[in-house]
């Protein structure tokens, strides 16, 4: 009998990763890398690889990436400033520090990546509780990392997730959706529009 082939992802802003999660119960898919900033997630993540789907401790430590998304080219190649080794080395495996992404993933390819990004700046909630109603807010634009990543390793198609309020969401002179739809455009991706 032959194996199936399992299709690969990398899950960016990936929480304790319930996303992840839903994609490897299919029984379908491989998470190459989870990369979330906050420790309680990245722990929780981390102990649910090695409990429930049997990856030792290192490569949990090797899949499950402590890291800020916005620090793009660190994230894909390595090589990390000092700086931001005192912010994330003690947090990672030595091997992610030195070579990225690029290091862990090697020539395997990546068929999808998925994420969420942080949904606070996007949310009708959200907006109505700031006093700028997010205009100003980092997250509007973390979606610019989320296609850096994408254009590197030109997955087969993509999941960005998150919320209602991201359709309304006008943090600039232009909506956010519709920067989201450019950049994907400009590397040669199309979405399927909202009806």
């Amino acid at each position: 009998m032959s194996k199936v082939r399992k299709y690969t992802f990398i899950d960016l802003f990936a929480g304790c990763g319930g996303l992840s999660e839903g994609f490897l119960e299919t029984n379908k898919f491989i998470g190459l890398a989870h990369v979330e900033w906050e420790t309680p997630m990245v722990n929780t993540l981390r102990k649910r690889l090695i409990d429930q789907w049997n990856h030792s401790e290192e490569d949990a430590k090797k899949r499950v990436i402590k890291f800020d998304v916005q620090k793009t080219e660190e994230l894909i190649r390595g090589h990390w400033s000092d700086e931001t080794k005192k912010l994330y080395e003690k947090e990672n495996h030595p091997d992610i520090v030195d070579k990225g992404l690029d290091g862990l993933i090697g020539k395997t390819g990546v068929d999808l990546i998925i994420g969420g990004p942080p949904c606070q700046a996007y949310s009708i909630a959200g907006r109505a509780q700031s006093p700028t109603g997010m205009k100003y807010d980092y997250r509007n634009y973390l979606f610019e990392s989320f296609v850096k990543i994408v254009h590197h390793f030109k997955p087969k198609s993509f999941v960005f997730e998150n919320v209602p309020g991201l359709l309304s969401a006008c943090p600039g002179d232009k909506p956010v959706r519709e920067r989201i739809y450019e950049a994907f455009k400009a590397i040669g991706y199309s979405i399927r529009t909202p009806e």
